[in-house]
């Protein structure tokens, strides 16, 4: 259920939350000068579920969802200016619950400006969906479900900035960021929601990345996040980076510098916790690169890790960081966030300060007629609030999508996930399967038929199971 906001939300927070994509997405310069690509969509939908509201096993309660989507995707593209938005409008109607009728809006876009060229850029980004609360809460992967613990999350951004280039021997960058974060129709809860915004500013002057011989970058950044009640959370930081080439394609780094301790007050920043770290870089070619290191930070002992590799039929790609920061962060950090992912999604919606230790990795592989997708990923959450407070979070997709006959895809999909909650909340196991046939009859019509079995398993929580049964049509014009 929704919760009505009041009159003053639209010119308070529309003032505040859509100027950056104002900017990111109607530039000026990018109007006249991009070439436009408009395609509108609709999608027509009956979903079966014997489990609406996602109630423990034996209180179950089935449905018929009709789900009308008409949506469009506009792109734009020009030498200074690269601009794309998706935008759908989901209407569902319930066939024994009336009350539950609803629309929802979902909508992402990325612009990229050339304000000067060589040096001037500009880059904006909206995203708009819906999420869950209380990851300890009933968590559904759709609006589909009923379960009293999602709200709309409004997600946007600009960020300008500047690079120089001095002769052979320095590069520098200048970057001013922010991110808001605005929420909207949310259901009753406990948890401590609240918009806030973000502000970070920094740069850093060094050698050329292509330099040979010894390296040097000093860097800088200090980032605030506002929240409309709760304590505000900064985190500055400065640094020296050195690196010494001991092969061709291989570099020894270390790096030293000061930065905040937020356990001792995540609000007022400062410099007042020294940290060091030693690595190695190696770049054997353009496809490949890898960089580990070790250090000491004012949390402890502190790992950093990244690879990538790309080929003629796949890519892999795996990093592993440690940092402090909050679920607006999160929600705004697109190398963390992952849109659609099943089943928990982000963190718990709250306004407290977490040092995250996140490990993903991604890998993908295309063969004649199908292409193999596999993700997994870990994040230890330990909350600075004092409490002691932790979350472990760590799961795995699969899948797998085969064209099994012109004009037909079969699709198969699996997620499994496991929160620990530390105390007695106890750990809980998710499980999402589906299975999806896609058949497109003509060049712009096609039909899909979609089976999924979704199930919670916990420790102390409430159990639940969901199976559904979709058939859409989708057309675009």
């Amino acid at each position: 259920m929704h919760v009505e906001l009041p009159p003053e939300w639209w010119t308070r927070r529309a003032r505040e939350s859509c100027w950056a994509v104002i900017i990111g997405l109607c530039w000026p310069l990018g109007a006249g000068a991009a070439q436009w690509d408009f395609m509108p969509r609709v999608s027509l939908a009956e979903t079966w579920t014997d489990n609406v509201s996602l109630a423990a096993d034996g209180l179950e309660d089935s449905e018929w969802i009709t789900e009308l989507t008409p949506g469009f995707s506009l792109t734009g593209e020009g030498a200074r200016v690269k601009l794309t938005l998706d935008y759908d409008l989901q209407a569902l109607w319930f066939a024994d619950n009336s009350d539950f009728n609803d629309t929802f809006h979902q909508a992402s876009g990325t612009g990229n400006f050339v304000l000067a060229p060589e040096s001037l850029f500009l880059d904006a980004f909206v995203r708009l969906d819906q999420q869950n609360i209380d990851t300890s809460g009933r968590v559904g992967f759709s609006n589909l479900f009923q379960t009293n613990n999602r709200t709309d999350a409004l997600v946007f951004g600009a960020s300008p900035y500047h690079t120089g280039r001095y002769g052979d021997w320095a590069e520098s960058l200048l970057r001013f960021d922010y991110r808001g974060v605005r929420y909207a129709n949310t259901d009753a809860t406990t948890i401590n929601i609240e918009d806030s915004d973000t502000q970070t500013i920094s740069g850093w002057f060094g050698s050329p990345a292509n330099a040979r011989g010894l390296s040097w970058r000093t860097y800088a950044s200090q980032s605030t996040t506002d929240f409309e009640q709760a304590q505000d959370f900064r985190f500055d930081r400065v640094g020296l980076e050195l690196g010494v080439p001991v092969g061709l394609r291989t570099r020894l780094t270390a790096t030293g510098g000061v930065e905040s301790d937020v356990t001792e007050d995540s609000s007022k920043g400062g410099l007042d916790a020294s940290f060091w770290s030693a690595g190695l870089e190696w770049n054997p070619d353009e496809l490949q690169s890898l960089r580990l290191s070790v250090g000491e930070r004012y949390f402890g002992t502190s790992y950093g890790a990244s690879y990538s590799r790309r080929g003629s039929r796949g890519s892999v790609e795996l990093s592993y960081s440690e940092d402090p920061t909050t679920s607006s962060g999160l929600l705004g950090n697109d190398s963390v966030f992952q849109p659609g992912q099943r089943p928990g999604g982000s963190a718990t919606l709250d306004t407290r300060v977490f040092l995250s230790k996140r490990f993903a990795a991604t890998a993908r592989y295309e063969l004649v007629r199908s292409v193999i997708t596999a993700r997994i990923y870990s994040d230890r959450r330990t909350y600075e609030d004092g409490a002691g407070d932790s979350q472990d979070v760590a799961g795995a997709t699969l899948g797998f999508d085969w064209d099994i006959a012109p004009r037909t895809m079969v699709g198969l999909s699996a997620d499994f996930e496991q929160r620990d909650f530390d105390g007695a909340q106890g750990q809980d196991d998710y499980l999402d399967l589906s299975l999806r046939v896609v058949r497109e009859i003509t060049r712009t019509f096609s039909g899909t038929f979609r089976l999924a079995h979704f199930k919670r398993d916990s420790e102390v929580r409430e159990e639940y199971s969901a199976n559904l049964a979709t058939l859409s049509l989708d057309a675009r014009f």
